[in-house]
């Protein structure tokens, strides 16, 4: 039997608490700017409904301005490739152009665990794509983007992407 020094176990312990703690995710809500029509705390229906609102002025009613200055951290982390850095404003500039050209079809909607997801086509000048957004959430401001685009190809599966 493996024994760990109980120096490590409590360690482990102090790790795993302080990982789940939220006013890691109070403080990050002020210090990557997030707007003041957002809250720093929610439950996972107010971040629902946040996300979906989000998603509805981004992709439906083509009003990206809004949609980011009511929910996205000045700060933003971005993971997307296509975007050439962190903050709100650098992929407003980046997103903007492509949404007004584009048609989007929202086809799931997802929140928990201070996580949403977007499942979309998006038909854009380039083709038609899947597409996956993904945030990280501080509340019911968006803190953290990542997104996943698959080109929309010719399939035997009889219900491929959507």
């Amino acid at each position: 039997m493996v024994r760990f020094p109980q120096a490590v176990m409590v360690l482990s312990i102090i790790l795993c608490v302080g990982t789940a703690a939220p006013a890691v995710y109070t403080s990050e809500y002020t210090t990557l700017g997030c707007p003041t029509s957002t809250t720093p705390s929610a439950t996972e229906s107010q971040q629902y409904e946040a996300l979906n609102d989000f998603a509805t002025l981004l992709y439906l009613q083509k009003m990206p301005a809004k949609a980011f200055n009511t929910y996205v951290a000045t700060h933003l982390i971005n993971h997307a490739a296509d975007v050439p850095g962190d903050g709100a404003t650098l992929a407003l500039q980046t997103v903007g152009p492509l949404v007004s050209a584009s048609a989007f079809v929202i086809e799931q909607l997802f929140v928990g665990q201070d996580r949403g997801v977007t499942y979309f086509k998006a038909t854009t000048p380039m083709g038609t794509a899947a597409a996956i957004d993904m945030f990280r959430m501080s509340g019911t401001c968006l803190v953290e983007h990542w997104v996943i685009q698959n080109p929309v190809l010719n399939s035997t599966n009889p219900h491929p992407y959507f």
